[in-house]
């Protein structure tokens, strides 16, 4: 199968954006862009995420390990492309706060996700992280979401033909 038409088609999928961060197990913390991830379960609280198996992050996602998933808001675009790239020092731009232990927080983001390690899964190419909630925190802001390889922001008002599509389905899920 062509990666490139993969890739393209994965990208059709709007996600939202975020930046998971953790206590590394250097003297400097770590974090990565991720919009691979997704609700798991509301009874235990669980949620996952895919990291690259050759990022060096890796190594600070044991079983039991803190982390957080910071929902990006729309006016973090920049924080995003900052966290994606590899090889350098992550905090050194970004509004964040840490007290070790925890994970660092990434000031302004939409929602924070605590978390600890509950499960890794072999994933291909990428490991999937199953973190169980242990705290949650959010404000009004609106999202990040990410398209076609392209970041950029939800419309609440999708037009009345289409909010009626909305509510029909609402209905029927209802």
């Amino acid at each position: 199968m062509d990666d490139r038409a993969l890739r393209h088609v994965f990208g059709l999928f709007t996600t939202g954006v975020t930046v998971v961060t953790a206590v590394g197990p250097g003297p400097e913390p770590v974090g990565v862009t991720a919009n691979s991830v997704t609700s798991v379960s509301l009874e235990p609280p669980l949620i996952l995420w895919c990291l690259a198996n050759k990022s060096t992050s890796l190594g600070a996602f044991g079983l039991g390990a803190p982390f957080a998933i910071h929902i990006l808001a729309a006016h973090q675009a920049d924080i995003a492309l900052h966290f994606a790239r590899s090889g350098r020092s992550k905090f050194e731009v970004a509004d964040w706060w840490r007290s070790h232990p925890t994970p660092p927080e990434v000031e302004g983001a939409l929602a924070r996700i605590d978390c600890r390690v509950d499960a890794l899964h072999d994933g291909g190419d990428h490991t999937i992280i199953v973190g169980a909630v242990t705290g949650l925190q959010a404000r009004a802001a609106a999202p990040l979401v990410f398209h076609a390889s392209r970041f950029g922001r939800f419309e609440r008002d999708c037009g009345a033909g289409e909010a009626d599509a909305v509510s029909q389905a609402r209905d029927v899920w209802e």
